[in-house]
């Protein structure tokens, strides 16, 4: 993405810098070229006045103020699982472990 004006000069330069298997997507403010054919693994689009207004410059960075994130509750400790009734212990099917 640039605020630039890019001339077909530079479009050339960047479809060069991309090479033939790769393709890229360049937004720009304008650009002045007669016949964008010639750059087949470019995308060129002209970035809408209405979303360059909309936009901060000037700034080195954009980070996000994080510091000040809600901390996480401590989880409060389960019981143990209830265990389920035995029912009557049976013989095993061969008669052994009977007294």
């Amino acid at each position: 993405m640039s605020t630039q004006s890019l001339t077909h000069d530079q479009l050339r330069a960047i479809a060069e810098e991309v090479g033939e298997e790769r393709s890229l997507l360049v937004c720009c403010k304008a650009f002045r070229s007669s016949n964008l054919d010639a750059f087949p693994n470019l995308t060129v689009k002209k970035i809408p006045h209405a979303v360059l207004r909309k936009c901060e410059w000037g700034h080195d960075d954009y980070s996000l103020n994080v510091a000040n994130l809600p901390m996480a509750q401590p989880r409060e400790e389960l019981p143990p699982p209830k265990r389920k009734k035995r029912g009557p212990v049976h013989p095993d099917l061969f008669g052994e472990g009977e007294g």
